[in-house]
């Protein structure tokens, strides 16, 4: 496919979505592996005045024609609605919810914090432990690097100066976009608590947080952090490529996965020349540990099948002029990667499989 070819048929998916919904697709979607991501692409379609020209004979439904220009404040104000899509006028406060309103609602908003009520009695002593060990040499803090194993309840962390505590794991639930995510409970050394989302948390604590470990142990760490490099048996990576060439960077959420025995910035040290990686540099998104008894090998082979049916083949030229393609690259949004590794580690992927038309996890029927 070319360029416009692709461009075409992302067009082509949000002009459906209209049509099932009767809508647009909303940016601030839950579904972000399918609605919010539609919404996005229209926002950059109708901010490029080429993708306009270029699409205007399949813009059925009307989604890039543009509203008028007022040609005067006072025109504008008249019409005030229209900032708001015809919802509410930009100066009508009557509909406006009051603060108490606000604040009551957000109470049943899951991943807001609220106060713990029974803080004092169950946790602040631990909390307090946790860190008279700390100052004593008996507990340190490891780098959090990885979703499995090191996020699991009965752990500490910190991340933005404070201390958590996950208490238990809730149920998983399965998203629109066809992934899944799974509610825990975590105290906050503040008496505050959450029913966040786990991967709302390791998104936390992969910018700069740290699990609480034991400093006496040597490799068999309580929190189940690796802390012996000889486990590692290899790495699942997940990169991205860096090219500006636009029969690459149009490509939607494409993605190189594979596994190295490795480190995987030696792995990806010569990208720019080496055409396994599209002759450009690349990006680290994701580098998952893999330690005990995996077999690399077929690890990788698994992923590999399991996303068989998002296998992008893209021709570049090496450095001897000679053309080639690639392996390893998937258009996959990056949410369901991520599902996908997390269910090798649990071996729920053996009864799943990836559905290449709706971009989601689905259940095996045979």
């Amino acid at each position: 496919m070319t360029a416009d070819d692709r461009l075409i048929s992302s067009f082509e998916d949000i002009t459906k979505f209209v049509k099932m919904h009767n809508r647009l697709p909303d940016v601030n979607s839950d579904d972000i592996v399918n609605e919010a991501r539609l919404a996005h692409r229209l926002d950059s379609i109708k901010s490029d005045r080429d993708k306009i020209a270029k699409l205007s004979e399949y813009d059925e439904l009307g989604l890039l024609s543009m509203d008028p220009t007022p040609g005067s404040l006072d025109e504008l104000f008249a019409h005030d609605a229209d900032l708001f899509g015809g919802r509410e006028g930009l100066f009508n406060y009557d509909n406006a919810p009051s603060l108490a309103r606000r604040v009551v609602t957000n109470d049943f908003v899951p991943e807001r914090r609220k106060r713990c009520e029974d803080f004092d009695e169950k946790y602040r002593h631990l909390f307090t432990e946790q860190q008279n060990l700390l100052q004593a040499g008996v507990r340190k803090l490891t780098p959090f690097e990885h979703i499995n194993p090191q996020l699991k309840p009965g752990n500490f962390y910190v991340y933005g100066g404070q201390m958590c505590y996950v208490e238990s794991f809730g149920e998983t639930e399965r998203k629109a976009g066809g992934y899944n995510q799974q509610r825990i409970k975590v105290i906050f050394e503040n008496g505050l608590e959450s029913n966040m989302y786990k991967r709302s948390l390791a998104q936390r604590l992969y910018e700069g947080g740290a699990v609480v470990t034991d400093a006496t142990r040597y490799g068999d760490d309580t929190t189940g952090a690796s802390t012996v490099s000889e486990n590692i048996v290899g790495h699942i990576y997940v990169l991205q490529s860096l090219s500006q060439d636009p029969a690459i960077s149009t490509i939607a959420n494409l993605y190189k996965i594979g596994c190295t025995k490795n480190s995987v910035a030696e792995r990806i040290a010569n990208a720019t020349n080496e055409a396994t990686y599209l002759m450009a540099p690349v990006e680290l998104v994701d580098d998952y540990r893999l330690t005990g008894l995996y077999n690399i090998h077929k690890v990788e082979t698994l992923i590999h099948h399991f996303f068989a049916d998002a296998k992008v083949d893209i021709e570049v030229t090496d450095a001897n002029g000679r053309k080639c393609v690639p392996d390893e690259w998937y258009s996959v949004p990056l949410g369901v990667i991520r599902e996908a590794i997390d269910m090798i580690d649990s071996g729920e992927i053996v009864r799943y499989m990836y559905n290449a038309s709706s971009h989601s996890i689905v259940e095996r029927h045979n």
